[in-house]
């Protein structure tokens, strides 16, 4: 499963948002042109992990903390892909 975050912090606390992924199998950051905007890509074994994941109590914590760095709405978007398209090498 692929999660897609836009996130948008406010500019003074760009560095503030510093998420835990412990069973995440990949996550890329992109910075867009606007400083303060990243668009976030984590790869999931399944949506049974990426769920047990947001209701885990270090992520229903960093939601939390973070929600005040926000200049807007968080965007998130998910998308099944089949297992095949990920091979995992030994780590």
């Amino acid at each position: 499963m692929i999660v897609r975050h836009q996130i948008s912090v406010l500019e003074e606390d760009t560095e503030a948002l510093r998420p835990l992924y412990p069973i995440i199998l990949s996550v890329s950051i992109q910075k867009l042109s606007n400083d303060s905007c990243f668009i976030v890509y984590e790869l999931w074994e399944s949506s049974n992990t990426w769920n047990s994941h947001l209701q885990a109590n270090y992520s229903k914590s960093f939601q939390r903390n973070n929600v005040d760095f926000l200049e807007t709405p968080e965007l998130m978007k998910t998308m099944l892909v089949p297992a095949s398209w990920w091979v995992l090498k030994g780590n």
